[in-house]
């Protein structure tokens, strides 16, 4: 069996639309729950929606394809479109700085 490197792994998944748009909105959320100027209701919405994303059991689980991970976005994209006021331009720059790194 072939190996597949971690780069590799991550280069594959940023090409994908729909992967590079869930880690780019778990980032951002990432991002505000890591700063210690955010308050704790945000913390709170951006961690619940994080949990939601890593956790395998959801409304759509995630092993169906495409709609599996839909939810998922769909989570997210909802708690960053309610937190708007509350993400600054260096988390958004930190959040590319991390997926960078990926």
């Amino acid at each position: 069996m072939a190996k597949l490197s971690h780069d590799k792994a991550w280069g594959k998944f940023k090409q994908l639309k729909g992967f590079k748009k869930l880690i780019e909105c778990a980032l951002v959320l990432y991002a505000l729950v890591l700063d210690g100027d955010t308050p704790l209701w945000v913390k709170t919405l951006a961690i619940s929606a994080l949990i939601y994303l890593i956790t395998p059991v959801d409304t759509v689980p995630d092993l169906i394809p495409v709609s599996g991970l839909a939810d998922d976005l769909s989570v997210l994209v909802a708690a960053l479109a309610s937190l708007q006021t509350q993400v600054k331009p260096h988390h958004r720059k930190q959040a590319q700085n991390l997926f960078n790194q990926l």
